[in-house]
């Protein structure tokens, strides 16, 4: 790779909404140089490349993976082609920065961390509300969490994308679901040890019987230290008091809540000295989204939101669907090596 003053060179597969967001940090970032872009649609890719100067722009992966000046891939395509990309590219060499969900099955994504064990690269997710130093603030202010809730509530989605897809998507929980499953996993520093949900197809009975796929989830979660969590998400209807991201968090003295699209934090605890509860809200930017995968690359150390926890997120909507399937608990079981 060079020595560490090199700026590492950048390229994205998948030039929609989310690969524009990646290619803002990317272009932020002084340790970056972006390179090239890719897309199945040569318009989008040539128009990242126009507004953030990158050197080419294809249609073809492996143009990515073939250019020794690419130290670094960020692919944002549909999820189910997230294994087979990230694979080629690790094999490649490359470094990754791969959106979620790391695949749609446990099983893929423990293909992509043989691959990058493999390769010994550096691979990290975008469960983006990590970035959020509201969501840092909380975890560095409370203790062990007790008891905690997350929910993504939204209106009627537009089932016509492909997000909503069976195969290519697989819905609301492996697109967003993800996000607030990660966060209590990371707040309650470890993995649920039995998970009740149910749920199904709610909003949407008629469009989506028989696809397999969930609109709506009520599920708890228990901790191996005794913590609870609750996770709602639905498309229900919109709710303009807490929007369409909420988290509580408590410790059983103070809390936490993240609000306003997880870009404020109200914190509240009591005065060890007057026993009086004490309030504030604190908005802090977001943190950088490439900075800590630059300083994994060249310490040779796991990034901050690792292959593990993807694969993690992963399994946990796949016991998630397991309960709903069954109408029962599921035991947490790790996975098989690939």
């Amino acid at each position: 790779m060079g020595s560490d003053s090199r700026r590492l060179g950048w390229a994205l597969i998948g030039c929609g909404a989310a690969g524009r967001a990646l290619t803002r940090g990317a272009a932020a970032d002084p340790d970056i140089a972006v390179r090239g872009f890719c897309d199945v649609e040569p318009a989008a890719a040539a128009a990242l490349s126009r507004d953030f100067g990158g050197s080419w722009h294809t249609v073809e992966p492996d143009r990515v993976f073939s250019d020794p000046a690419v130290d670094v891939v960020s692919i944002a395509t549909a999820h189910d082609s997230h294994a087979e990309l990230a694979i080629a590219a690790l094999r490649a060499g490359k470094h990754v920065y791969l959106e979620k969900p790391m695949a749609m099955t446990s099983a893929d994504c423990l293909r992509i961390e043989a691959a990058r064990a493999a390769a010994d690269r550096r691979l990290m997710l975008n469960h983006s509300i990590r970035f959020a130093n509201t969501a840092r603030a909380a975890r560095e202010r409370l203790g062990p969490i007790m008891v905690s809730h997350a929910q993504c509530t939204q209106p009627p989605a537009d089932l016509a994308r492909w997000r909503w897809h069976p195969t290519q998507g697989g819905g609301p929980l492996y697109d967003v679901g993800v996000h607030a499953l990660d966060l209590l996993c990371w707040m309650h520093r470890g993995h649920p040890v039995e998970v009740y949900a149910t749920g199904g197809a709610v909003r949407h009975a008629d469009e989506l019987a028989g696809a397999g796929v969930v609109d709506t989830v009520a599920a708890t979660l228990r901790f191996a230290d005794g913590g609870a969590a609750t996770f709602l998400m639905a498309d229900a209807g919109r709710n303009e008091v807490t929007g369409k991201w909420f988290f509580e968090f408590f410790d059983g003295s103070a809390s936490a809540v993240l609000h306003d699209h997880w870009q404020a934090v109200t914190l509240t605890h009591r005065d060890a000295q007057t026993g009086e509860h004490a309030t504030e809200t604190i908005r802090p930017e977001p943190a950088a989204r490439f900075a800590p995968l630059v300083a994994a690359i060249r310490a040779g150390a796991e990034p901050p939101i690792s292959s593990a926890d993807g694969i993690r997120a992963v399994l946990l909507v796949e016991r998630i669907l397991d309960s709903i399937a069954t109408g029962s608990p599921q035991r947490w079981v790790d996975p098989a090596p690939a």
